[in-house]
């Protein structure tokens, strides 16, 4: 944890080198148990390297943002998550600003949708709506009120087929009987 706060930081794009950082943002922010909740499920491979940002502060991280390519209905898709804010500047708008930019990258026009699994009050202000099991199916079973979904540039509902939508991960490669946690996961932080 950082003993004092600076919040002069820049946004940039994810490196290798940032792999031990993350890691400890994300030991900070959840629960040990947070990769085998079920969501992981669709977080097959790799993360997209475009959208996947930090706050760097002089070399230390402040937050991480990481998106992975999903199917929505067979159109290319995206996972938001997870997020991870240090607690020491939890509430400074940190996440705001990593959600904000990566989401405008996403605009490209190359993604249809991003879907989230996440505290609704906190994404519901970035233009998220929820969505039910009677609009998709899932690989596993997460919490319904964690479910949403944001149409991006090139998403057009009225072009898509009849619901319920499959959301799966875009690999085909990826494993369909991995062990997942199905419970709720504790969760330490209001970001994810």
């Amino acid at each position: 944890m950082m003993s004092t706060v600076d919040l002069s930081y820049q946004i940039r794009q994810q490196i290798l080198q940032d792999k031990s950082e993350i890691e400890r943002l994300m030991g900070l922010g959840f629960a040990p148990s947070h990769a085998g909740r079920a969501i992981w499920r669709l977080r097959y491979g790799d993360a997209i390297e475009d959208l996947s940002l930090v706050a760097d502060a002089n070399g230390q991280l402040l937050g991480s943002i990481r998106y992975w390519p999903i199917l929505i209905a067979e159109r290319p898709s995206i996972l938001l998550g997870p997020l991870a804010v240090d607690p020491s500047v939890r509430g400074k708008g940190i996440g705001v600003a990593l959600v904000q930019q990566s989401l405008a990258l996403a605009q490209t026009g190359q993604w249809e949708w991003c879907f989230i699994s996440g505290e609704p009050e906190y994404y519901l202000k970035f233009g998220f709506n929820p969505v039910s099991y009677d609009d998709i199916t899932l690989p596993a079973h997460i919490e319904p009120e964690r479910l949403h979904l944001l149409p991006l540039v090139s998403a057009r509902p009225d072009a898509m087929p009849e619901k319920p939508w499959p959301i799966m991960p875009m690999s085909t490669d990826a494993p369909t009987d991995a062990p997942i946690d199905v419970e709720p996961a504790q969760q330490i932080t209001g970001e994810c």
